[in-house]
């Protein structure tokens, strides 16, 4: 899978008897990281199922929101915690996990959970937990419940190959389009604050150095606004004001250093 993708953790085996048979070493552990992870992209998918329909039905039940967020911030922090074991107060390993996008991720969702409830910001993850979901039930929870079901992890294998690249795209635009404009116009109504604002503005910038997704669609979305507001291209009907504020703000964010390259948990999904 793609780097956008959280990683499952992969724990290190204990040491065990030898003559431990193969089944028992295949046996599914419930008290492992591994199940905690699946547990938690699971509360992701089943709470922003329940807001969602109760966003559409009556009032919002801001208690799944809650709950979703927990389920995110479960399932990144045992990635995080499997790959770089914070608490070995290794410097450089801390310095990797500043790096990692699902640090990023995991940052991110701990500020939305204790911030004023904004539902759009629950999409991206809800996408990401199924994918998640969707593995787990093919790799582990089918061969181990129900071992003679092959058709449906064929069936699985093919939506996720159909259509994990279409939903990271969509992500993509949702993390640009959909959150970050839903902050900007916020301020304009008292709905978000400025914090959120830039706390998320940092988010994007380190997303597009971590995924190739979102560059690229940053990429296409700022050739568009340059030809929109840049002469000679300028549509006529725009302020000179607004083109002279635009190139100046543009000459601003591009005069800053480049990031240290982004890295990710090396772990198969």
């Amino acid at each position: 899978m793609q780097a956008e993708k959280e990683q499952k953790p992969q724990e290190k085996a204990p040491a065990v008897d030898t003559t431990t048979s193969n089944q028992e070493k295949q046996a599914l552990d419930f008290k492992s990281l591994h199940f905690g992870w699946f547990v938690g992209h699971a509360l992701v998918v089943l709470n922003t199922l329940i807001f969602a329909i109760s966003n559409l039905v009556f009032h919002p039940l801001g208690f799944f929101y809650r709950l979703a967020y927990l389920g995110v911030i479960a399932s990144y922090g045992i990635v995080l915690w499997n790959s770089y074991k914070p608490l070995t107060n290794k410097e450089s390993y801390f310095k990797l996990m500043l790096l990692d996008e699902n640090f990023q991720y995991l940052i991110v969702a701990v500020f939305f959970l204790f911030t004023r409830r904004i539902a759009v910001t629950l999409i991206p993850f809800f996408i990401y937990s199924v994918f998640h979901v969707l593995d787990f039930v093919d790799a582990d929870l089918i061969p181990q419940l129900a071992p003679h079901q092959t058709k449906i992890q064929s069936h699985i294998k093919d939506v996720v190959s159909k259509y994990y690249d279409t939903a990271m795209i969509l992500v993509a635009k949702i993390e640009v389009c959909g959150v970050m404009t839903r902050l900007v116009l916020g301020l304009f109504v008292f709905r978000s604050s400025i914090l959120s604002v830039l706390v998320y503005a940092q988010f994007l910038r380190m997303r597009y150095y971590m995924s190739e997704h979102t560059r690229e669609f940053l990429t296409e979305l700022g050739t568009k606004i340059d030809k929109a507001l840049t002469p000679p291209t300028a549509h006529p009907k725009i302020p000179p004001a607004v083109i002279n504020a635009y190139a100046t703000a543009k000459d601003k964010l591009t005069m800053g250093s480049k990031p240290a390259p982004a890295t990710a948990a090396k772990k198969q999904l």
